[in-house]
């Protein structure tokens, strides 16, 4: 929505988010009673494949993007959505503070896991308007960086440990990003803090041509791979955090 509606205003043809917003409309109308979405559906049929419904792999951009349609648009519509979404979530996927998988249709329990792209929601909770519940969740997910100098793809949460299989951290930007809003809304020196201690873990990531993803965030390896968010979201995120008074940051503000 937030791409496709971008390009539409600046180049004056309604198409592109004219047709995103039917997407978008589709996906809303096949939720589930509960009125979760799951993680994958056909697109030809419209049946879903993956029926676990959380608010980080496969599934974060959705909420993400209908509080943000609704910010960057004006559209009461999106709003709307987004508190009946929002609202889902608190009552089926929510264990304060952290956020697990359930089934879409029954909201039982599939996966008790901290994915890292969870990690957004603390940022929602901000536009939201829930600093508290956006607070408690990120000082959880922070805790997880402390421990292990980084944020797992997967951490289990019934174990304490981090998944099999879900080892790495590829400099992924989402809780910086949380960091970032949760500073702006409170004016807090700990988010600058938690800045700080992320900005030291991804510098040992640095090598000669630039950053490398952690391969395993218990050994600290490291594998040859940036991927381009790092450089358009990771840093800017960081950037941001460290530029107080920048014209971004107030001009959000004061919006």
């Amino acid at each position: 929505m937030l791409e496709f509606a971008t390009l539409s205003r600046l180049s004056g043809n309604p198409t592109f988010e004219r047709v995103a917003k039917r997407a978008l409309l589709g996906l809303w109308a096949r939720r589930s009673e509960l009125g979760l979405v799951g993680g994958h559906i056909d697109i030809q049929t419209g049946e879903w494949t993956h029926k676990d419904s959380g608010v980080g792999t496969s599934i974060d951009s959705y909420y993400e993007y209908l509080i943000k349609a609704h910010l960057m648009t004006g559209e009461h519509e999106y709003l709307v959505m987004f508190q009946q979404a929002y609202g889902a979530a608190k009552a089926f996927l929510w264990r304060h503070p952290w956020y697990v998988d359930v089934n879409m249709d029954t909201g039982s329990l599939v996966w008790p896991i901290y994915n890292s792209l969870q990690s957004f929601w603390p940022g929602l909770e901000v536009m939201a308007g829930n600093l508290r519940d956006g607070g408690d969740t990120h000082e959880a997910f922070y805790g997880v960086w402390r421990k292990l100098g980084y944020t797992p793809e997967g951490f289990n949460l019934a174990e304490g440990r981090v998944n099999q299989g879900q080892k790495s951290y590829p400099l992924r930007p989402e809780l910086i990003e949380s960091t970032l809003y949760l500073w702006q809304a409170t004016g807090d020196p700990h988010y600058v803090h938690v800045g700080r201690d992320i900005l030291t873990s991804l510098e040992r990531t640095r090598v000669p041509c630039g950053h490398a993803a952690v391969g395993d965030v218990e050994t600290h390896t490291l594998i040859d791979r940036m991927d381009s968010y790092f450089l358009s979201e990771t840093l800017k995120y960081l950037y941001l955090l460290f530029s107080p008074g920048h014209w971004v940051t107030n001009a959000t503000l004061s919006h």
